[in-house]
């Protein structure tokens, strides 16, 4: 086992070189994929529903609303709970929560049996064992975290690629009932296998933290104390930081979520099937990948405001181009120009973290800003709906995601700067309270 830390912590001059980390990523990237792509794809139901069912895009868009501002009001809860008990068991529990909200989904037969089964279970479990994740890949990184995140955010656009034009297909050819206890089942036990071999912390496996130094002060092995954990959730929420990334978030996640739940109603009116129409969510998904990769090292090499600020900007900015659906492509066009500004949007969070509040645990503060992050995403996904329903065009609602993305790049320039901590430092703080219990308990 000495053997194994000495190994891990001699590449300090490598950004890349074997570590049991990597397989904390691949398992982070693979829950991702699997477990938000039943969200993601929520556009390509809407069609299906109103013809089965006859139900009104405002009540099927409320729905996608629902789950969202469940898993919102959850994700504090599910952060606290990757805290203190470690992203694992949260993974088992969400997991066997997404399977019984999958099945219960595929027997609806009225509008408000889709709200308790997708927004209530679904939101509620997504929560659960999405929210503890990044705040997992966080520990097991010293250094070159921005590759790290890089990589689990390319996740985020590679599931919707692949899911949303699969289940459109699943729809047409099999029906509700069977995509949904398919995709349901078939997701558990893949998501059941990749937690089997995740690891909560590098101790647990007795190697050290990816890019750890010989000179750096040692991370605990164990999971925080409560009293600890408790005192820099203080020192955290007292920072404008704290509030601020929440709001950004919020905003953010209007800009995209308008459009990743309508675009497809928008395009089938426009004259697309809806397997043509699914394909402008894997076109933009697949160019979000290249940015998602990347804005995480972008953002530690070239400084995060700047940087985020920029695709804030591309996210709004090409949502123009929908005021004319009629030019030739224009839906494949806007498809690759959005999907670049959205795959940057969120990859600058997990590095702000990291320069604001250093190793202290992320789980309640990731979680607080996944609340903004629901909440964005209910009230875009939502208000197309209604928008819809009352002037029987979408205009509004893409007015609605220009300005949220804009005004979430004005947000980001308000900001403190990065250049250190803004809370005690959580390494010296463990310490001394180690030797504090060790003293009290010889004593």
């Amino acid at each position: 086992m000495i053997k194994e830390k000495t190994i891990s912590a001699g590449n300090k001059n490598s950004i890349f070189y074997w570590h049991y980390a990597w397989v904390i990523v691949v398992i982070i990237a693979g829950m991702q994929i699997v477990g938000t792509s039943i969200r993601m794809a929520f556009g390509v139901f809407i069609d299906p529903l109103e013809q089965q069912f006859q139900w009104s895009q405002g009540g099927i868009g409320f729905t996608y609303a629902l789950c969202s501002i469940v898993s919102a009001l959850v994700s504090p809860w599910a952060g606290d709970i990757g805290d203190r008990f470690g992203a694992k068991r949260a993974m088992i529990f969400g997991t066997s929560l997404f399977l019984v909200g999958m099945i219960l989904t595929a027997f609806i037969t009225e509008l408000w049996h889709f709200w308790i089964t997708y927004g209530l279970v679904l939101g509620v479990a997504q929560a659960i064992f999405l929210v503890p994740l990044i705040p997992a890949v966080m520990i097991w990184f010293r250094r070159h975290l921005g590759l790290a995140m890089g990589l689990v955010m390319a996740s985020w656009g590679l599931g919707p690629a692949l899911a949303t034009p699969l289940i459109a297909y699943m729809l047409e050819v099999i029906g509700w009932k069977a995509s949904f206890l398919v995709l349901g089942m078939a997701s558990f036990v893949l998501m059941l296998i990749m937690i089997a071999i995740f690891r909560n912390r590098p101790g647990d496996i007795s190697v050290l933290a990816y890019g750890t130094e010989a000179d750096d002060p040692p991370l605990s092995d164990r999971l925080p104390p409560l009293e600890l954990l408790e005192e820099f959730k203080g020192h955290m929420r007292k920072t404008a930081a704290y509030w601020n990334m929440s709001s950004i978030h919020f905003l953010g996640c209007v800009g995209h979520a308008v459009i990743l739940i309508w675009i497809i109603p928008m395009a089938t009116q426009g004259g697309l099937t809806l397997v043509g129409a699914s394909l402008i969510i894997t076109v933009m998904s697949v160019v979000s990948i290249v940015t998602r990769l990347t804005t995480p090292i972008l953002c530690e090499r070239f400084g995060v405001r700047r940087i985020m600020t920029g695709f804030y900007i591309l996210q709004g900015a090409p949502v123009l181009l929908l005021f004319a659906p009629e030019i030739p492509g224009v839906f494949y066009i806007f498809a690759i120009t959005f999907g670049v500004g959205y795959g940057g949007e969120t990859g600058g969070f997990p590095i702000l973290n990291r320069k604001y509040f250093g190793y202290a645990p992320m789980g309640g503060a990731h979680g607080f800003q996944m609340l903004g992050a629901g909440i964005g995403m209910a009230l875009g996904g939502w208000v197309g709906g209604p928008i819809f329903d009352l002037f029987g065009s979408y205009d509004w609602a893409l007015m609605v995601s220009i300005i949220a993305s804009i005004g979430g790049a004005v947000s980001i320039g308000l900001l403190e700067n990065p250049v250190g901590l803004l809370i005690p430092d959580w390494q010296k703080a463990e310490q001394e309270f180690e030797q504090k219990a060790l003293t009290g308990a010889v004593e």
